[in-house]
């Protein structure tokens, strides 16, 4: 506690999953500090934030609170230890100034922000900046080499010894690299597993990946020619707009659409590379 952090890069590269193996040996080697993860896209609101943080630390007596009560009712309780609190895709989070209130009021903390979006820390209120000054960590994109070693362990986890055939293997993890993802290597390596299994092969050929890359490419879009009214009016937004966070992008978009709905359309540009 003591140090703030801010986490970014890109989507599928672990930080979450680093993050929390972190959190998970601070809670078992000390007795000393609340570890305090929140999913910022799950709880993206003061109120559901401070109910999780209560839920976390045990306290039950939450019921027809408001968010300054709440906190002042926990406070003493996170002020007998120290604390270190994740807040997870950040940038969902609406009204962010509970920051200030954990930074001027929490006597031993450390802040972890983790987001995909860069220029978030930009955008921060310069009262929460200035006292945050966190040490920025950017996981950057794993090279070639990486993936592959990265698929390999998850292999190891989840199939038998010498059940993958090493081109079927190596075709994973090269379209996992092309498109700086892990999940979409997972996603192949279950649907490649699947398709071995509904043949009654005790082998993953290569003709597998190929069923589960027809898949993950249902969707295909080649260029902007093949965009719809819906996916040009979003590219010119986007276009338009290069700063802005996607929740931003949401609300300028089209609010009659989800939130989880928007992201499927931005994804849908992202594996197109547009």
């Amino acid at each position: 506690p003591g140090k703030n952090v801010f986490i970014t890069g890109n989507p599928g590269i672990g930080k979450t999953v680093a993050t929390k193996h972190v959190l998970k040996e601070l809670e078992e080697t000390s007795d000393e500090v609340f570890p305090i993860y929140v999913n910022g896209w799950r709880k993206n609101t003061p109120y559901k934030i401070l109910l999780e943080i209560c839920e976390i630390i045990n306290y039950k007596f939450t019921q027809n609170k408001k968010v300054e009560d709440l906190f002042e009712a926990i406070l003493p309780i996170l002020n007998k230890k120290a604390i270190v609190l994740c807040l997870d895709e950040a940038d969902k989070i609406k009204e962010i100034d509970i920051l200030y209130s954990f930074l001027e009021d929490v006597y031993n903390k450390s802040i972890i922000l983790i987001t995909n979006e860069k220029s978030w820390l930009d955008k921060l209120d310069t009262r929460i900046k200035s006292r945050l000054t966190p040490e920025i960590l950017e996981f950057k994109p794993y090279n070639l080499q990486e993936t592959e070693g990265i698929i390999k362990q998850r292999i190891e986890y989840a199939f038998i010894p010498n059940v993958f055939n090493n081109e079927a293997l190596k075709k994973i993890a090269n379209k996992t690299f092309e498109l700086k993802d892990l999940r979409t290597g997972m996603y192949l390596l279950k649907e490649s597993g699947d398709a071995a299994e509904s043949r009654e092969s005790r082998k993953i050929e290569l003709a597998d990946v190929e069923k589960a890359l027809e898949k993950l490419n249902k969707f295909k879009i080649k260029d902007k020619d093949d965009l719809n009214s819906e996916q040009s009016s979003l590219l010119n937004l986007i276009e338009k707009n290069p700063n802005k966070s996607t929740t931003e992008l949401h609300e300028l978009f089209n609010l009659n659409i989800s939130y989880k709905s928007f992201r499927r359309k931005l994804d849908d540009l992202s594996k197109a590379k547009l």
